[in-house]
């Protein structure tokens, strides 16, 4: 037997394996040159992988500057209002005998309504015309009485018989005519007993019936509003109304609106001026303006509520963008804009007043010039932008104005009469 030293001995001293060890160092020298050589010499494209890495350029929204009409048409709450409005009260006390109107119908001025029992009236106007006969007898009598006194010698007659004759004649004619005036008083009680419209315009409901006994404390027996014309009032704020004065001054009184009614249709009328508030709310800044309309077919209907859109006085020419669209710093407002090559460039903008959500812009930026509008989180001064489809943010000049439904539907009644088809 041998000692294990001997066995190692043998182990080493064999040809096998010493090859395998040679095998081994090779496969290691082999790692380390090409460790080395990526280490060295393939650094360049590493940095080439590494570019290839950086993050895209970020997606915007752009809008382009452009000259807008921005006379925009405003709209106003306003209440209808009748022109003249009746309650009919009785003016003397008594039964009634006849409605003679249908309730909610339109009447004409001068149409009888109700009619009251006139007999004790008519009994009263003749009592009184009974009165003036006996006092125009009496009449005669003295005027023949003293007639005859002046011409009776004047020997036989003293001139106290002729002053009291003269006297006795001055009373009789008095009382005459106390009488008339007393029948007249009788007579205006008697035609109060037919009541008549003293308007054209709709009747309402009845408050008494045939058979109730009224007095003038009984209140109104039915109303009558006048609905054509009619008019509208509402406030309008004085700036407004100085622009709108010019317009009266060139254009006469002529008022053009439309209307929207509460169930949203459309009334478009020329209203016609019919006059103003003679001062200014100092709580509100605004001025009590009153249109009246035609409305032959009493489709405004006194004190309901409707929308006023008017006309812009004037074209106002400006170029707006996007409130969203502008930044701030300490140095001023500014935007992103972006060239033809997709770069985004910071330009200092001097804006203007708002309108809607948008803002005027005074100096800064030209016709044509494209703006981020979405996205400006990510945008850089220098570096590119993606910019996403102009077409699909489009906005009208109305839109941009930031108009109510009203003013939309008064600026393009067609494309509202194609929405409603």
């Amino acid at each position: 037997m041998t000692s294990q030293g001997e066995e190692k001995n043998i182990q080493i001293n064999n040809p096998h394996q010493k090859s395998k060890m040679m095998k081994i160092a090779v496969v290691i020298v082999v790692a380390v040159i090409l460790a080395f050589v990526a280490k060295n010499y393939l650094k360049p494209d590493a940095s080439a992988n590494k570019a290839n890495m950086q993050p895209p350029a970020p997606a915007v929204v752009l809008y382009e500057v452009s000259e807008k009409d921005l006379s925009s048409n405003k709209s106003f709450i306003g209440n209808v209002e009748a022109i003249q409005s009746v309650s009919l009260t009785s003016q003397v006390a008594g039964e009634i005998r006849n409605v003679n109107f249908k309730e909610g119908s339109f009447v004409k001025a001068g149409q009888l309504l109700f009619t009251i029992d006139s007999s004790h009236y008519q009994a009263t106007v003749d009592l009184r015309k009974a009165e003036i006969q006996q006092a125009e007898a009496a009449l005669v009598k003295a005027e023949k009485f003293l007639a005859r006194l002046k011409a009776a010698d004047k020997r036989s007659i003293s001139e106290s018989d002729i002053e009291t004759a003269e006297s006795a004649f001055l009373q009789a004619k008095a009382t005459v005519s106390q009488a008339k005036a007393v029948l007249k008083l009788a007579e205006i009680d008697l035609a109060h007993t037919r009541i008549t419209s003293p308007i054209t315009g709709q009747i309402g409901a009845a408050t008494y019936t045939k058979g109730n006994y009224v007095t003038p404390a009984s209140g109104a027996l039915a109303s009558i509003v006048q609905m054509d014309p009619i008019r509208i009032s509402f406030a309008l704020p004085d700036k407004d109304y100085l622009d709108q004065l010019e317009q009266f001054k060139k254009n006469g009184p002529v008022y053009e609106t439309k209307l929207v009614l509460s169930n949203g249709n459309e009334f478009k009328i020329q209203g016609e001026r019919d006059f103003e508030s003679n001062k200014v709310d100092e709580k509100t800044g605004t001025l009590q303006m009153v249109i009246r309309f035609p409305n032959p077919e009493g489709i405004l209907i006194p004190g309901s509520m409707v929308r006023v859109a008017t006309k812009a006085v004037d074209h106002n020419i400006s170029m707006v963008i996007p409130q969203e669209s502008i930044l701030a710093d300490s140095q001023g407002s500014y935007v992103y804009t972006v060239d033809g090559e997709n770069i985004a460039s910071q330009t200092r903008i001097e804006i203007g007043e708002e309108v809607g959500t948008m803002r005027k812009i005074i100096k800064g930026l030209k016709p044509g010039d494209k703006v981020v509008r979405i996205g400006l989180q990510k945008v850089r001064h220098g570096s590119p932008v993606a910019p996403a489809d102009l077409g699909s943010q489009t906005k009208t000049a109305a839109e941009m104005a930031g108009e109510s439904e009203a003013d939309l539907l008064l600026s393009d009644p067609i494309s509202q009469d194609k929405k409603g088809n």
